[in-house]
């Protein structure tokens, strides 16, 4: 998997580090620097579960960016909301960070009108429903996107997320053999 990106040239010098998930250790950490606002990575595309980061010296704000090693070119562009594209996964985890992040919007502006019409239960019910809706999706929406990977991007999403799905939910994935697919502690 060859790993291209672009991030603003004023971290021209600064590295990019590519980390393992969920357990790095310095031999598993790879880097690079940041020449003329691009930056580059290749790796095995062994299903492996990795961030990209950039340096604790960075002048500004950057996003890491979750994204998984598999065959092809993953165009990463890095900054204040990263993002990638171009390879299957890679497109698939892209499209549930962008749901994930539309999620934490909505729910902090309702969770801010609930505070705002404590005084009124009629506004508030309808509020906490709307609220509910909203965190039910997407939790469907991270089901669904486990069970149709039943890989290491399932897992690692697994383990990160489990405590947002019902015991009915865990149950189907662990028959599914999800826990096959956890990274060793």
């Amino acid at each position: 998997m060859n790993i291209e990106g672009i991030i603003s040239s004023a971290h021209d010098g600064q590295i990019m580090y590519l980390v393992p998930r969920p357990h790095p250790t310095p031999e598993t950490v790879d880097s690079t620097y940041i020449t003329n606002g691009t930056f580059f990575f290749s790796i095995p595309a062994d299903s492996g579960i990795y961030d990209l980061t950039i340096s604790r010296q960075a002048d500004a704000y950057v996003q890491r960016l979750l994204i998984i090693a598999e065959e092809g070119t993953l165009h990463a562009n890095m900054g204040t909301n990263s993002s990638s594209s171009g390879t299957p996964l890679n497109n698939q985890l892209q499209h549930w960070k962008e749901q994930m992040e539309t999620t934490a919007k909505e729910t902090t502006l309702l969770s801010l009108k609930i505070n705002k019409n404590k005084e009124n239960d009629i506004v508030t019910t309808t509020l906490k429903e709307q609220w509910d809706s909203i965190c039910q999706n997407f939790n469907d929406s991270t089901f669904y996107l486990i069970k149709q990977n039943m890989n290491p991007l399932g897992g690692y999403l697994f383990i990160t997320l489990e405590n947002i799905f019902n015991e009915q939910q865990i149950n189907e994935l662990k028959k599914l053999g999800i826990d096959k697919w956890k990274p060793a502690p």
